[in-house]
């Protein structure tokens, strides 16, 4: 497996250097690039390889890190205020793409994908999951280049499943009832969900879409929509009747650890958490977890990318690193790293596929990108706001309250907060 890595990546070196001798890496060489990062995988397998990217073009990467919520309380500072301190930095799209794509903070990368002199021949954007590309963009803004990707996606217990006869489910109505045939049965719940407020809200989304609704209709609210009540109904009710006490204190955290715990039978939620929960050293469960695809067939799909500020006084150098961090070499390199990449033809490579423990979950996550859906969050301006609203209708409805109305208030307020976008 060891030789399998060096040969791959020996050869995208290769390729690296006969590119560095046709393509002008070096036309910004003694420019500083103030990079800000966010404190995630992504980050941790790219930062030892930033010093072969100066190297390359000479130019020194000035990186901070921090983490999540200070990084993003930073980057909403520093690019409402004019951003020209700031060259490139990591944006969540489907978090504040639409606020920057609309104030005019970032640049719309599409010009810079396509563009045959600005871009290194071999660079092949075609090579990009398109759904993953679409994820990035508001109002017809590319707002940054992908860097990781991730899926929402079933994670249960083959041990429990195979004990009690009952079928990987493929729809709603499939997941309730393994939920209630399994909920108690060697002391584990039926299934585990994100339940604390505004937290819920993202992972609430596959729901909504596999009964047919949407977050938003004409520009407002949709959250009365019956099929949206239905969907909501339908995701509260599977913690109320089959889920672990506490479900209002549970976001991915309290999910997550519950399950590698052995404490549940299921859960659905982003498909990075592979990584917790099939891991020895930190699940009591590992070797004995399934992945298979949402059921419902409605997933969403979410990334992070490489940003470049519109205030920016070093625009082509940012551009430089954002197509070098995400050649085919560094997608190779985080992959192996258990970053899921943007690029399709990095999960083909004979390195990755020899050190593949979880074909089942390669196969799941892989298959939905074809088919999932950009709009996890609510596609508006001030999405904390309107996951607020959403977020303290769940928690009403988990403490009993009627769905209907929760709902109706929510919906409510988050035209309210529409309105003042306008």
């Amino acid at each position: 497996m060891h030789k399998l890595t060096l040969l791959t990546l020996t050869a995208a070196l290769t390729l690296s250097s006969a590119q560095a001798q046709t393509f002008k890496w070096d036309a910004y060489k003694g420019t500083t690039l103030r990079v800000l990062l966010n404190q995630h995988p992504w980050t941790t397998a790219m930062q030892e390889y930033f010093p072969e990217f100066e190297k390359l073009t000479g130019i020194k990467l000035a990186t901070e890190t921090y983490p999540e919520a200070q990084f993003r309380q930073k980057v909403l500072v520093e690019l409402s205020t004019g951003g020209q301190n700031l060259d490139a930095f990591m944006l969540s799209p489907g978090q504040e793409g639409q606020l920057y794509a609309k104030s005019g903070w970032v640049e719309d990368m599409t010009g810079y994908v396509n563009s045959k002199t600005l871009t290194a021949g071999n660079w092949g954007f075609s090579d990009f999951y398109p759904s993953v590309v679409n994820s990035t963009k508001y109002a017809g803004i590319m707002t940054g280049v992908p860097i990781q990707t991730e899926t929402t996606m079933l994670f249960y217990r083959k041990d429990l499943f195979q004990k009690y006869g009952v079928a990987v489910p493929k729809t709603l109505v499939q997941l309730e009832a393994a939920a209630k045939t399994l909920n108690g049965k060697d002391g584990v719940a039926g299934i585990a969900l994100r339940g604390k407020g505004s937290s819920a809200t993202s992972q609430f989304a596959p729901y909504m879409y596999a009964e047919g609704s949407t977050w938003l209709k004409d520009g407002q609210a949709n959250f009365t929509d019956p099929k949206f009540v239905k969907a909501m109904t339908y995701y509260t009710g599977l913690l109320k009747n089959y889920g672990p006490q506490a479900a209002l204190t549970m976001s991915w955290p309290e999910v997550t650890n519950l399950f590698a715990q052995g404490k549940v039978a299921m859960f659905t939620d982003a498909s990075l958490f592979r990584s917790i929960v099939d891991d020895p050293k930190s699940s009591s469960v590992a070797g004995k977890v399934g992945f298979a695809a949402m059921p419902g067939r409605k997933p969403t799909v979410t990334t992070w990318t490489l940003s470049i500020s519109k205030g920016s006084r070093n625009k082509g150098a940012a551009w430089l690193f954002t197509q070098w961090a995400t050649n085919r070499e560094n997608q190779a390199r985080v992959l192996l790293k258990d970053v899921p990449a943007v690029r399709r033809s990095v999960w083909n490579t004979p390195a990755f596929k020899a050190q593949d423990k979880n074909p089942e979950w390669t196969q799941a996550h892989l298959t939905q990108l074809a088919s999932a859906t950009p709009l996890w969050n609510p596609p508006v301006s001030q999405v904390g706001e309107v996951r607020d609203a959403l977020g303290q209708a769940i928690v009403g409805i988990l403490q009993g309250g009627n769905a209907a109305e929760l709902l109706k208030k929510a919906n409510d307020a988050t035209n309210t907060i529409l309105s003042k976008e306008k």
